[in-house]
């Protein structure tokens, strides 16, 4: 039976696992990483593709079936917390219906581990953060953080049957691919990613007040904001990935 405290709902919809697969682009003989094997349905459709599979699962009680329903076949399960784990994996895609409970810290984990290509399967509502534009409710830190390092398509949206236990929530499966694009002009990411999180840690205050501990730093926000073309008054949520590269980049001289 699916577990609650890792939050699993197990896909039951075949036609949905090939679908993912195969607009995710696998090629026989390539690497993919999967994150949370679950009863395997997803694992089947990238065996079918001729690639060779290295699949995390957390839940003990899956293990023995795994193994049986793969065995002989090109897949290296890992029976253990993707999160925890710290050795490195190497491969060439990565394409995974993971627990929604934990999607940010999977999705930055991967992000370090600089996989090329991941599709992934999301809550519907938490998948528009991460494609989403300025002036708009789902527009936020989240969504800077992944368009400074990937481009994102929206692949198709999952109804929420095609799970067991059905869940509240539908899902959507986006692909995100890696660019060096925007990272190749900013001066210091950790400091960018700094500014961005302060930038939206109250909605409702404008820029210049989120960043009013940077004033301390003998840091003239008044100046810095109207030197790159910042109203005082403007909202996080207003500003374009390039504005937040700018602001940063013009506080790290």
């Amino acid at each position: 039976m699916p577990k609650k405290r890792f939050g699993q709902n197990f896909l039951t919809d075949s036609s949905i696992a090939r679908k993912m697969v195969e607009e995710s682009g696998v090629s026989q003989g390539e690497t993919i990483l999967e994150i949370g094997a679950g009863k395997g349905i997803l694992t089947e459709a990238l065996l079918e593709k001729g690639a060779s599979v290295i699949s995390f699962e957390i839940d003990r009680d899956l293990f023995e079936e795994l193994k049986k329903k793969f065995n002989g076949q090109k897949i290296k399960f890992v029976f253990q917390d993707f999160l925890s784990f710290s050795e490195q994996v190497k491969a060439d895609k990565c394409v995974s219906n993971i627990p929604y409970n934990i999607s940010t810290p999977i999705l930055k984990k991967l992000f370090k581990m600089q996989i090329p290509s991941i599709t992934i399967m999301l809550q519907k509502e938490y998948a528009q953060r991460l494609f989403a534009i300025p002036r708009t409710k789902a527009y936020g830190s989240l969504s800077i953080f992944v368009a400074l390092r990937a481009d994102v398509e929206k692949l198709f949206d999952v109804d929420r049957s095609s799970f067991f236990p059905v869940p509240r929530v539908d899902s959507t499966v986006l692909k995100i691919t890696r660019t060096d694009r925007w990272l190749s002009l900013v001066k210091n990411e950790k400091f960018l990613d700094m500014i961005v999180r302060l930038s939206f840690s109250h909605r409702r205050k404008t820029l210049k007040n989120n960043l009013l501990g940077l004033n301390k730093q003998s840091c003239d926000l008044t100046y810095v904001l109207k030197e790159i073309g910042i109203s005082e008054k403007a909202r996080a949520e207003e500003l374009p990935l390039d504005k937040f590269v700018e602001l940063s980049n013009f506080l790290a001289r």
